[in-house]
């Protein structure tokens, strides 16, 4: 079987570059062994404020239908106590039928979830946001984290409620407080 010439001159030409570029370029390996960690810091995250501020221009803008919605729950993924998360998660009835959208580094989209949503609506205006909540409980969330080596928390809000996860490879502890007042549910 014959090559044609443009397809070996093209495959010189990448060599080539890959090879200036280091890409194919003889190297040491470095000090203590054959593989270099690099460690990318993880984004920064977006507390639940902003992301419902992204979720209203998104909504005025076309992007998604919310019309007609309530929100039903909260879920927030690897939360710092400045109450900056990694990912969020709403639940919204729409009538009969539960939606759910999540928001990340990519910005809000539909998912398909199949958890059922609580039957309280979550009405942002007469509680305290998440933000606020883990401020203002600092000093019973903290030294949990402390004692279990954790560097975030995952956070629930429904019926009235939020709950705090902590969970690390020592354990896993959880601690709820009213969302309107912030007070411990013991």
């Amino acid at each position: 079987m014959r090559v044609p010439g443009g397809v070996l001159a093209l495959l010189a030409a990448v060599c080539i570059l890959c090879t200036a570029c280091g890409c194919l370029g003889t190297s040491s390996p470095p000090p203590g062994g054959g593989i270099t960690s690099i460690d990318l810091p993880e984004p920064e995250g977006y507390t639940l404020t902003e992301a419902l501020a992204e979720l209203d221009v998104l909504s005025v803008e076309g992007g998604l239908n919310l019309t007609g919605t309530s929100m039903r729950q909260v879920l927030g993924n690897r939360v710092t106590l400045d109450g900056r998360a990694a990912a969020w998660a709403i639940g919204f009835e729409d009538g009969e039928e539960g939606r759910w959208l999540t928001s990340g580094v990519t910005g809000w989209r539909e998912t398909s979830l199949r958890a059922p949503l609580p039957d309280g609506e979550v009405n942002m205006t007469e509680i305290l946001s998440p933000e606020a909540l883990l401020a203002a409980q600092e000093e019973a969330i903290r030294p949990v984290m402390v004692r279990l080596d954790a560097s975030t928390v995952d956070v629930m809000l429904a019926e009235g409620v939020y709950t705090i996860t902590i969970r690390s490879n020592a354990g896993v502890e959880v601690l709820t407080f009213r969302a309107d007042n912030g007070e411990a549910i013991v």
